[in-house]
C-alpha cells in the first residue's frame, strides 16, 4: 500500500514538473505596486489566460533601485512597464521595442503643498519621485523646463511623507493619491505635465530588439492574453478589484474600484483599441525630448513599435513548433464553422464555400498546407453553439466578446470593417446611438453586435433575426426601427432586395473585428493561426477585398442593374461625405480639446507655447516688434480658502473673459499655469504694451465679480522679442517682473531693465 501511494505521488508530482516544463516562462517588471493600472496583467495571469497561451508569467513589484530600462535590455527581465514611451539614456534611444499602450493619457502629475502653485517655486525643494520618474518621465521634463533644480527624495508609495510635510511634492497619480488625499482632506495643488504641453502616455509595455525579434510568437501570446485580462477586468470590475486586493492589501477595496473608473477614463477606449500604439505620438514624445536637450536629433530611425517588427516578418515561411506539428499531425482535419448567409463575406451557395473569408482561408491552405474542412450549419447562431460544444475547431470571422472569450481564443484582427444601422429611407441621419437608444432593432442571432452595445446602453432593446434578410424584411415592414450589422454586408443586401427602400442611417464608433477564433480547450491552436495570419501577403488580401466589394456581373449586360450600382455608389460616395465630413469636424474638435484649457475655454500652455514659437520665428525672420505680458491673479489663495474652490473656479472664468474682451484682435491669450495668464502682443511696440496692459489692470480692478467678492486684482510682467531673445529668456524676463510686481504690492507692472 505504502509503495503504491509513493507511486501516486511520483506520478502526480510528474504531472505538475511537465505542466510546467510545458509552459514558457516569462518575467515582467512593472513600475509601481499591484494597482488597478496593471489590472490586465494581473487578471490574465489570476484567471489563467497567460496560461492558456503557453507561459508561465511571473509579475515583478517595482522597488526603489530597480533599473527597469536596464533589466530589460540585458534581459534580466523579458518585459518592462514605464510611464515614458521612449527608453534614453545619455541622450541616446535605447535599443527597445513599445509593444503595447494601454493607458493612452498619462495620470502622472505633481502634487505640491498647497503655496507651491508653480513650478518655478519648487526650485530647492524635496520632490518625492521614483527613479525611474526622476529619470525619464513627463514630470522630468516638466522640471528641466523650468531649469528646476530639486532635491530627489525616494517614493515611499503612500502620501504619509507629504501629510506630514515631510516634503514639499510627490508624483502621483490622478487615479490613485488624488483619492487618499481627498478622502483625509489633505490640501493641495496639481501640477500636471499635460497643462504645460507635455502630452505623454502610460503603462508602455517594451522589450529588447532581440527579444522582439527572437521571440515573436511569445510576444505576440503574451499581448493577446494580456488583451484578454485587460477586456475581462473592465467587463468585470467587481471582481477584477478583488483580485487585485489579494496582491495588495494596503488598498482599499473603495480606492481600487476609484482607481478602475480612472484608468478606464484614461484608456480613452472610444479612440483607441486596448493596448493600441501610436508611431505618431512616438515621434512626438522624442521631438519633445529633442528640444528638452533630452536626446540627440536625427535618431528616428530607431522608434521601434512591434508592428514595425511584424512588418519584416510578413511573406516569412511560416516555422511551427515541434509541438504545434505533433498537434496538427494527431489533429488532422480541423473543422472550420461558418455563417452560412453573410454575403460578401462568407456563406454557402449551392453547397460551396464563398465569399471573402472562403479566399482568405485558402490562401490559408495554401501557405500552411493545413487540411479545413466546412462543418454544416443552418445559421450563424448554429455555429456559434457548435463551437460552444467543441464540434468545431474554428471560426473564421469572429469578434472577441466577454461571453465568447469563456470557450474560444483569438488572433490578432485581420479585417476591420465599421458597424451600420440600416433604416427605412425616410428615417433621418443618426449622430449617436444613443439619441435613439429607445427604439427597437435588430441583430442576426449570435452576432458580437448584440453583447457590446447592451454591455453600453443596458436599456437597448435588440431582437435577435434569423439572418440579415430577415432583419431587414422586419425593418421594412415596420416591426423594428433599424437592422445592426457590417457596412459591406448591410450595403450589399440593402442593393440586391431593398434598393429604395431602406438606407444606412447611422455609422457606430464600434467596429466588426474579424479573427480567427479556436476553442480554448485546445490553446495550440490560436498560436497556430496567429503565425499564419502574419504570413499571409496583404496585397492578396486587398485583391480579394477589391474583388468581394467591387464585385460586377460579366457575360450580359442589365443596365437596370448597372443603373442601380450607379445609385448605390452615389449613395456610398454621399455616406462616405457625410462620415468624412463628421470625421473631419471631430478631429478639429480632438485639436480644439488638445489645446484648450478646459476650465477657461481659453488656449493652455500647449497652444501658447505654440504661439511663443510662430512668433519667435516671425520676428527673428522680419525684424518686427512683439511683446508679452504675463499677469497672476492676486492673493488668489486667499479667495480659495474665503469663497471655496468653487467661486475660485468661476472666478477664473470670468477673468478669462475680461481678457478676452478687453485685448485686440491680433492678440493672443492663453492660460499659464493655475491663477497665471499669458497674453502675446504681435506687432506690439513697448509704449503700446504698457498702454495694454495698464488698461487691463483698470478692467479687472473696477469688474465686480458678484457674491460679495471684494476686489480682485492682478499684477504684470512684460518683456519683447527682439530677434535675439529666445522664448525662455523672453518668458523669464516677463516672470521676474511679474515677481516684482508682487513683491512690491501687487496690483502693478514690474518691469525688469
Amino acid at each position: 500500500m505504502k509503495n503504491f501511494l509513493k507511486l501516486i505521488i511520483i506520478f502526480v508530482l510528474s504531472l505538475n514538473l511537465y505542466s510546467s516544463e510545458s509552459l514558457e516562462e516569462v518575467s515582467i517588471q512593472l513600475d509601481w505596486k499591484y494597482q488597478f493600472e496593471h489590472a490586465g496583467f494581473i487578471v490574465a495571469k489570476e484567471k489563467g489566460f497567460y496560461k492558456e497561451a503557453g507561459l508561465d508569467v511571473t509579475l515583478l513589484e517595482y522597488s526603489d533601485g530597480v533599473d527597469i530600462q536596464k533589466d530589460v535590455i540585458s534581459k534580466k527581465v523579458d518585459f518592462g512597464i514605464s510611464n515614458a514611451p521612449l527608453m534614453i539614456k545619455n541622450n541616446i534611444l535605447q535599443p527597445v521595442v513599445v509593444l503595447a499602450t494601454y493607458l493612452q493619457r498619462s495620470p502622472l502629475v505633481l502634487v505640491t503643498q498647497p503655496e507651491i502653485k508653480k513650478p518655478s517655486e519648487l526650485e530647492g525643494k524635496k520632490i518625492m519621485v521614483t527613479e525611474e520618474e526622476y529619470r525619464s518621465s513627463s514630470l522630468s521634463l516638466l522640471l528641466e523646463h523650468f531649469f528646476i533644480k530639486s532635491i530627489h527624495v525616494p517614493h515611499t508609495y503612500g502620501i504619509e511623507a507629504f501629510k506630514n510635510k515631510e516634503i514639499d511634492a510627490m508624483s502621483a497619480f490622478t487615479s490613485n493619491e488624488l483619492y487618499e488625499l481627498d478622502k483625509q482632506n489633505i490640501p493641495y495643488n496639481v501640477m500636471d505635465p499635460l497643462q504645460y504641453g507635455f502630452v505623454t502616455n502610460a503603462i508602455n509595455l517594451f522589450t529588447s530588439l532581440e527579444v522582439a525579434k527572437n521571440k515573436t510568437q511569445m510576444t505576440i501570446n503574451l499581448l493577446a492574453a494580456t488583451k484578454k485580462g485587460w477586456e475581462y477586468a473592465l467587463k468585470n470590475t467587481d471582481e477584477a478589484v478583488k483580485i487585485i486586493h489579494k496582491y495588495n492589501q494596503k488598498k482599499s477595496l473603495s480606492s481600487l474600484r476609484y482607481e478602475a473608473k480612472e484608468i478606464k477614463n484614461l484608456m480613452l477606449l472610444s479612440l483607441y483599441d486596448i493596448g493600441e500604439t501610436s508611431k505618431e505620438l512616438l515621434i512626438r514624445a522624442y521631438k519633445q525630448l529633442v528640444r528638452s536637450n533630452r536626446a540627440f536629433s536625427h535618431q528616428e530611425d530607431k522608434i521601434k513599435t512591434f508592428g514595425d517588427i511584424l512588418k519584416n516578418r510578413v511573406n516569412t515561411n511560416i516555422i511551427f513548433s515541434k509541438k504545434e506539428k505533433a498537434y496538427l499531425e494527431k489533429k488532422g482535419i480541423l473543422k472550420l464553422c461558418v455563417d452560412p448567409d453573410w454575403m460578401p463575406f462568407e456563406g454557402i451557395r449551392e453547397g460551396q464555400y464563398v465569399g471573402m473569408i472562403a479566399d482568405y482561408f485558402e490562401l490559408i491552405r495554401k501557405k500552411s498546407g493545413l487540411k479545413i474542412e466546412v462543418y454544416p450549419t443552418k445559421n450563424w447562431d448554429e455555429s456559434i453553439s457548435a463551437m460552444k460544444s467543441r464540434k468545431c475547431d474554428i471560426i473564421g470571422s469572429a469578434t472577441p466578446t466577454t461571453d465568447r472569450l469563456s470557450y474560444m481564443n483569438f488572433t490578432d484582427v485581420y479585417m476591420k470593417f465599421p458597424i451600420v444601422l440600416a433604416t427605412k429611407v425616410d428615417k433621418p441621419f443618426i449622430d449617436d446611438m444613443g439619441d435613439i437608444v429607445t427604439k427597437t432593432f435588430g441583430a442576426s442571432k449570435g452576432n458580437s453586435i448584440i453583447e457590446i452595445l447592451k454591455d453600453k446602453y443596458p436599456k437597448i432593446n435588440i431582437v435577435e433575426v434569423e439572418n440579415i434578410q430577415d432583419g431587414l424584411r422586419k425593418v421594412e415592414r415596420g416591426k423594428i426601427y433599424g437592422y445592426l450589422d457590417n457596412l459591406s454586408v448591410t450595403v450589399t443586401n440593402i442593393q440586391q432586395s431593398f434598393h429604395g427602400v431602406l438606407k444606412v442611417s447611422a455609422r457606430l464608433k464600434e467596429s466588426d473585428d474579424l479573427t480567427i477564433a479556436s476553442r480554448n480547450d485546445e490553446p495550440l491552436l490560436n498560436s497556430i493561426f496567429q503565425k499564419i495570419i502574419y504570413s499571409i501577403d496583404q496585397i492578396k488580401v486587398r485583391k480579394i477585398l477589391n474583388n468581394w466589394i467591387a464585385v460586377e456581373e460579366s457575360g450580359r449586360v442589365d443596365y437596370t442593374f448597372v443603373g442601380e450600382i450607379i445609385l448605390v455608389g452615389l449613395l456610398l460616395l454621399i455616406i462616405i461625405s457625410f462620415y468624412s465630413y463628421k470625421l473631419k469636424v471631430q478631429n478639429r474638435k480632438l485639436a480644439q480639446v488638445s489645446r484648450e484649457d478646459a476650465l477657461t475655454k481659453i488656449g493652455n500652455r500647449l497652444k501658447i507655447n505654440e504661439v511663443l514659437a510662430e512668433e519667435y520665428r516671425y520676428t527673428r525672420r522680419y525684424e518686427v516688434p512683439c511683446g508679452i505680458i504675463l499677469l497672476d491673479i492676486d492673493n488668489f489663495k486667499e479667495i480659495n480658502d474665503k469663497y471655496g474652490h468653487l467661486k475660485g473656479d468661476d472666478i477664473l472664468q470670468k477673468f478669462a473673459v475680461i481678457l478676452s474682451q478687453n485685448i485686440r484682435a491680433t492678440d493672443k491669450l492663453g492660460r499659464w499655469g493655475g491663477e497665471e495668464f499669458l497674453i502675446v502682443c504681435p506687432n506690439t511696440k513697448r509704449e503700446d504694451l504698457l498702454k495694454v496692459v495698464e488698461g487691463l489692470r483698470k478692467d479687472i480692478e473696477n469688474y465686480d465679480f458678484g457674491d460679495g467678492v471684494s476686489k480682485i486684482t492682478a499684477s504684470f510682467g512684460i518683456s519683447s522679442f527682439d530677434g535675439v531673445k529666445t522664448i525662455d529668456k523672453v518668458v523669464d524676463e516677463a516672470d521676474r517682473g511679474l515677481y516684482h510686481a508682487k513683491s512690491s504690492g501687487k496690483n502693478k507692472l514690474g518691469i525688469i531693465e
